[in-house]
């Protein structure tokens, strides 16, 4: 799948996300490794998931997502995360890309000892 077209889907449906959920101020979507353009982990923090459970903020998430992405680019989510916004890896990824635009891929990350082959940008907000 086209990264590009898949990062403007997502962006689009960020503005859909919002109206559901709330301020999102990580979507990041992981590549298992650097070749991968078709199995992606997103990855959200957003405050309305800050105080559910992590199934409960999955399954929400999930049910977002089916809401606001179109049908075609669901097989490239491989799987859904959601972090609180205090995480420690939230937190570390927002410091070190503190000015870095949505879109941008970010290659070979070591963010608080997670490793990651490849990243994609979709939103990145500091705190309110």
């Amino acid at each position: 799948m086209d990264q590009e077209a898949l990062v403007s889907e997502f962006r689009r449906s960020l503005r859909d996300l919002e109206k559901d959920i709330g301020r999102v101020s990580l979507l990041l979507l992981v590549a298992p490794d650097e070749q991968t353009t078709d199995s992606w982990n997103v990855i959200v923090s957003a405050d309305a998931y800050d105080h559910k459970t992590r199934g409960a903020a999955v399954r929400d998430f999930a049910e977002a997502l089916r809401r606001s992405v179109d049908r075609a680019y669901w097989p490239s989510i491989a799987r859904t995360t959601v972090l609180k916004k205090d995480d420690p890896f939230v937190s570390a990824f927002k410091q070190a890309y503190s000015s870095i635009k949505p879109g941008s891929t970010l290659h070979s990350l070591n963010i608080y000892g997670v490793e990651i082959p490849k990243a994609v940008v979709v939103e990145s907000k500091q705190a309110a």
